[in-house]
């Protein structure tokens, strides 16, 4: 199988981190599996994107905290290549997991 492509794995992985910190039970289980594979402080860092989403203004907010998660999980992957197939799984599960949510 292909490796993933890493920046396409960035970019999906912060709109999917994004999208689900929009609710809290999301949000923990993305900490908790990030601080998992990754290790501290990968979990708070979910946490507190969600934490300013709350307190931020809709589309600026989610905007910035994607960005801010592109090259996180950027340079996440470039100090960690044996996560790029895991992050890639975990975030197509995710999207499909949620889509299926919202229909």
């Amino acid at each position: 199988m292909p490796r993933p492509h890493q920046q396409r794995v960035a970019w999906d992985g912060a709109r999917v981190i994004v999208h689900a910190s929009a609710d809290n039970d999301w949000a923990v289980w993305f900490a908790n599996w990030l601080n998992a594979q990754a290790g501290p402080p990968w979990g708070q860092l979910v946490m507190d994107s969600r934490a300013r989403m709350v307190r931020g203004y809709g589309y600026e907010s989610a905007a910035l905290e994607s960005g801010l998660w592109r090259v996180r999980l950027g340079d996440l992957m470039e100090e960690r290549p044996d996560l790029v197939g895991p992050l890639a799984e975990i975030f197509r599960e995710t999207t499909d997991q949620l889509r299926a949510a919202a229909a």
